[in-house]
């Protein structure tokens, strides 16, 4: 096998706590087998793919440096804090680093989903997938000020306000047009 193809025992342990920081809990991937399905995985894909996936593993193993201002790894700190860095990560304001976290993550949910029990789970009759908030998936951290372009595209997204006049001589009127429009058919 390629030597860039094959991960460290580092980088491994730090692919590992991403991946279990995105799929936590007793349901999550913490009981799979992580190592074995990452390095099967980069030893069938090509070779550009395998190298994105090793630069995202070291900028989300060394981002604790720069968002928790500590001079540790992924793999040396606590969960909770692990979260805040990769969501940090996910909402940077540099359009690479963001999608080679969701590189990671995609890895991850291929991972999550590809397991029998999940499958059997998410494809069993009559069961009920638990409601997580959209609070739960999203955290909203301070972000650095958007550029004009994106300012102007996300204001273009928000629905319109409301007009201060009140809408009831409107609805009038739509009445009154449906009331001739049956009586004219």
């Amino acid at each position: 096998m390629n030597s860039l193809r094959k991960l460290t025992r580092f980088e491994l342990a730090c692919a590992k706590d991403a991946f279990v920081t995105i799929f936590p809990g007793p349901e999550g991937v913490a009981s799979m087998d992580i190592d074995g399905y990452i390095t099967d995985t980069l030893a069938r894909i090509p070779l550009e793919p395998v190298l994105g996936i090793r630069l995202a593993i070291w900028i989300v193993a060394l981002a604790p440096i720069f968002v928790l201002r500590r001079f540790r790894t992924l793999h040396g700190i606590a969960p909770s804090d692990r979260e805040l860095v990769l969501v940090a990560l996910a909402t940077s304001p540099s359009y690479p680093v963001r999608q080679l976290v969701l590189a990671l993550k995609a890895l991850a949910a291929l991972l999550y989903a590809g397991s029998p029990v999940v499958r059997a789970r998410i494809l069993a009759p009559g069961v009920t997938v638990p409601f997580v908030s959209q609070a739960r998936l999203v955290r909203k951290l301070p972000t650095a000020p958007m550029p004009h372009g994106a300012r102007a595209f996300e204001a273009a997204l928000e629905p319109e306000a409301p007009a201060d006049h009140d809408h009831g001589d409107q609805r009038e009127r739509v009445r009154e047009e449906e009331k001739t429009h049956v009586a004219v058919a």
